[in-house]
């Protein structure tokens, strides 16, 4: 019989071959014998899987971080690495997974979990939905003339220096991160993340620079150099940069341009943004792709809505028809109360009956998904959005307007890739 349950180290060397095949088939992998030869980057998170016996079928890694969500950190669980060996696939085993992972994730306290998907309709169907977007900026080297100092080292007589970043200053990196991103979804980063995720990568670590000022650090880049795929140069990728302010914003920008003997072109990835071209003396040299990013769903509805902080002076009795087709908890009636910056959401016992004895209509406020709730929970989609792209049925004006009040968008984004 099968069965969801912790994968026990002996069965590491199994469930990394599971997961090279899925990933990447068509290149070659030794076999890992040990956790002490995974790659840093694999020892996060813990391994779960669906055995059949001893023979595992299906597998997913939980890692179990913080991410702001409307302005409050909070747990948010990852869910990554989900993986059915060809010849199990089609057997449900990944919804199977997608439903236990979840159960965990509400014993554990969770109000919603993120992953980033290989397909998004695929996750859509088991109620996640897309939460962030990111950005690709590419450009010459030389399209960042004029951005940075006026000369080598120096900006509005502050000097800046470039120097290469250890894994030992990651508080003070993370110091420029936490003052770069102020976005909900932003992640608590831990040092074992700095450490095992920011610094390392699977096959060779990044370059890491950092902008120092007055003795400070005040901005910061991770990159890789990069053969091009049609062999015409190189690229230089920044997975990440920081800065506290726009003089250390354009000293990042002038360190990327003084490769220019090195690399044909620059890749540049962040929040989804057009700023860059406004900085640029030729906005038509840089080239900005917006594309779809990491999806959110809520675990336990009632704990998810209880646990947000609201705007301040709304009072609201919201009556809530939910269905989820995965998680039976979230499937239903709730009633969502909210008062003084703080929201209570139980689930109502006898439904419709029991709303129309506590003196509701019988409709609800809001008919909607679990999927598009999810999205106007975190922001990432008004309510007005929600109702044009979504399936958030809202029942009168006073309810709409309620809502707008209640959960107004947020500027979001999910940089880790997990």
């Amino acid at each position: 019989m099968s069965e969801y349950r912790p994968v026990p180290d002996a069965d590491v060397p199994e469930f990394q071959r599971i997961l090279s095949y899925a990933f990447s088939p068509a290149e070659e992998h030794e076999p890992t014998d040990s956790l002490e030869e995974l790659p840093p980057r694999a020892t996060l998170g813990d391994r779960r899987a669906i055995y059949e016996g001893s023979e595992i079928r299906c597998t997913a890694v939980h890692h179990w971080f913080r991410l702001r969500v409307r302005s409050e950190f909070e747990e948010v669980p990852g869910l990554s690495a989900v993986a059915t060996p060809p010849e199990y696939r089609r057997q449900g085993l990944v919804g199977r997974l997608l439903a236990q992972s979840l159960s965990e994730y509400r014993e554990h306290g969770a109000g919603f979990c993120a992953l980033w998907p290989f397909s998004h309709p695929f996750y859509r169907q088991f109620g996640w939905g897309l939460c962030s977007r990111y950005g690709r900026v590419t450009c010459k080297p030389e399209a960042l003339a004029g951005i940075g100092p006026g000369k080598q080292g120096e900006s509005n007589g502050r000097e800046h220096r470039f120097r290469r970043c250890s894994p030992e200053e990651w508080a003070a990196l993370d110091r420029v991160y936490s003052a770069t991103d102020d976005r909900d979804l932003t992640m608590d980063r831990t040092e074992a993340w700095w450490r095992k995720r920011v610094f390392t990568g699977w096959d060779t670590d990044p370059y890491a620079t950092g902008v120092e000022r007055d003795g400070r650090l005040v901005g910061y880049l991770v990159y890789d150099i990069e053969e091009s795929e049609n062999g015409d140069g190189r690229r230089m990728v920044v997975r990440e940069a920081g800065h506290v302010d726009i003089e250390a914003c354009r000293a990042v920008l002038e360190f990327c341009r003084n490769h220019d003997s090195q690399i044909e072109e620059i890749e540049l990835r962040g929040p989804a943004e057009t700023s860059l071209q406004d900085l640029a003396r030729d906005p038509g040299e840089i080239a900005v792709e917006i594309e779809a990013g990491p999806m959110i769903r809520i675990v336990d509805l009632a704990r998810a809505l209880s646990g947000l902080s609201y705007p301040a002076g709304i009072e609201a009795d919201l009556a809530l028809e939910v269905t989820d087709g995965v998680a039976d908890w979230n499937d239903g009636r709730f009633r969502l109360s909210i008062a003084d910056g703080a929201g209570r959401c139980e689930p109502v016992e006898g439904g419709t009956d029991a709303l129309t004895d506590a003196g509701s209509d019988d409709d609800a406020d809001l008919v909607t998904s679990i999927t598009t709730l999810s999205q106007v929970a975190v922001g990432y989609l008004s309510v007005d959005r929600a109702e044009t792209v979504g399936d958030f049925e809202v029942a009168s004006a006073e309810a709409r307007e309620t809502l707008e009040a209640a959960f107004p968008p947020r500027e979001t984004f999910l940089r880790e890739f997990f």
